[in-house]
């Protein structure tokens, strides 16, 4: 059910800001204005739950209150930046009608199921039918302000696609560089996961050692080891597959040459300490490098040069709309006035 529901794009509009939700407050639950609207405490309190929630984190205890600080920020601005967008909108005349809301908000509801189906599904997002209606407006307004905005776009020249391939041959999607698929097991030291024990160097040496002789003394097998001692909990599940992309620096140098130095179907025999603890390191295979033709991979590139181009051309439309707004926002760093006329 959750899943489904999230699939629909609720979160999407939940992410775009919930102003019009109506809150009692006062002067000090207001942490920001724009143009005399404004945001209150509870309006941000309630973004922030929600990307705690989607982090995992406990944003309330002492060790991420610097942390929590950051984040606060970071969506009180998008608050800001998402309310003159809206406002710019409502001027131009570019919001949805109320037909054109209910005929959304419907589309929504029969998507999920039965009403108790629905009613569930917004228990578990944590909003309320208002909240749906209202960030349907804010998705639409936000929608037709952009393509208004970035209408006339130029098209990316022969010289930009040509030269956007050329600097992108091992990349997706025009090509991949040499991959190994591996399987590996992670014995961490001094791990802050909570799920995972808190090992010294040594110890965290010791278990690898062990977890080394159970496959390759006692001929287990390496997935199923993996699963069951491994403390990398974002592999640990499928049995420790995890893809290197060779040369591209995205893997921990220790590590990747660890497995460049072996064969298909090998194992190192001794555990290889990396910046995140040791690890038990198995070669499944080597994928070649890959590389698509300019004309296979044209369209794609074109669109994506184009899409570059429009947000460019939107992000200096709102920073415009942003030096000629009037904000204050109280959250803000005491560096001299924060409000901007």
């Amino acid at each position: 059910m959750k899943s489904k529901f999230f699939r629909l794009g609720l979160p999407l509009l939940f992410s775009l800001a919930l102003f019009f939700t109506g809150c009692a407050n006062n002067k000090a639950n207001v942490v920001a204005t724009v143009n005399g609207k404004e945001i209150t405490r509870q309006e941000l309190d309630k973004r922030l739950n929600v990307a705690a929630k989607q982090f995992g984190m406990d944003l309330n205890s002492e060790a991420n209150k610097e942390m929590k600080a950051q984040i606060e920020q970071g969506i009180l601005d998008e608050l800001i930046v998402q309310t003159l967008i809206v406002q710019e909108a409502e001027k131009q005349k570019l919001t949805p009608s109320k037909e054109e809301v209910d005929k959304e908000f419907n589309e929504i509801k029969a998507s999920i199921g039965k009403e108790e189906d629905f009613k569930k599904a917004l228990e578990e997002a944590k909003m309320t039918e208002q909240d749906v209606r209202d960030n349907i407006v804010l998705k639409n307004a936000y929608t037709k302000l952009y393509e208004k905005v970035t209408a006339d776009t130029k098209k990316p020249t022969e010289e930009e696609i040509t030269k956007f391939y050329n600097e992108h041959k091992d990349m997706e999607p025009i090509g991949t560089p040499e991959r190994l698929e591996v399987k590996h097991m992670l014995f961490a030291i001094d791990s802050k996961q909570a799920n995972a024990p808190k090992r010294t160097d040594k110890e965290a040496l010791e278990a690898a050692k062990l977890a080394l002789a159970e496959v390759t003394q006692k001929g287990r097998d390496f997935a199923s080891v993996a699963r069951e001692l491994s403390d990398d909990l974002g592999t640990r599940e499928n049995g420790g597959s995890y893809t290197i992309d060779k040369g591209t620096g995205t893997t921990d140098p220790d590590f990747e040459k660890a497995a460049v130095a072996l064969k298909p179907g090998e194992i190192t025999r001794e555990p290889v300490k990396s910046a995140y603890g040791y690890h038990i390191i198995k070669l499944e295979k080597i994928l070649p490098a890959t590389q698509k033709s300019l004309d296979e991979v044209k369209d794609t590139i074109v669109a994506q040069l184009e899409g570059e181009a429009k947000q460019a051309k939107f992000s200096q439309y709102v920073e415009g709309l942003r030096k000629n707004a009037k904000v204050e926002n109280k959250l803000a760093p005491k560096t001299g006035d924060s409000s901007k006329k």
